[in-house]
């Protein structure tokens, strides 16, 4: 597992490529598509960008909130705790949208795990590597 720290510093390279490449250069790693989510910062009011693995589900997008299993929720869903209201990029193509918090207690929620484990197998290992339950978070493109 690797620490909240190096995951940070992951994520801000990441980050970094995938928007002066316009998604060129990050948009896949393995069978893993990635997109860019912006929240709006819960404490400062900013835009915050983060590149994060997806699986498409129809018309939305799931995302997982494993922060790579370490304890504490990453600061992209306690930004969506405090406002929903989001904006996914692919790219260039930035799309407005709504985020939904499915937690662990839900009965969606196995339903949805299953398809993020479908996807990547990892998530399994995230989830015994902590004692938090991981939510999943449901995008849904604005006029869907």
């Amino acid at each position: 597992m690797l620490s909240t720290d190096s995951i940070r510093i992951i994520s801000k390279i990441h980050g970094h490529i995938y928007r002066i490449s316009r998604g060129r250069i990050g948009k896949r790693f393995g069978k893993l598509g990635f997109l860019l989510l912006t929240t709006t910062g819960r404490n400062s009011g900013k835009s915050r960008s983060v590149p994060l693995p997806v699986i498409p589900v129809g018309p939305n997008y799931l995302l997982v909130a494993s922060f790579g299993g370490n304890p504490s929720n990453p600061a992209w869903l306690l930004n969506i705790r405090s406002n929903p209201e989001v904006c996914i990029s692919f790219g260039s193509k930035r799309i407005r949208s709504r985020a939904t918090i499915i937690e662990a207690t839900e009965p969606r929620y196995e339903e949805l795990w299953g398809k993020a484990v479908a996807k990547y197998k990892g998530y399994d290992d995230y989830k015994k590597a902590t004692s938090r339950q991981i939510p999943i978070v449901v995008i849904t493109p604005d006029g869907m």
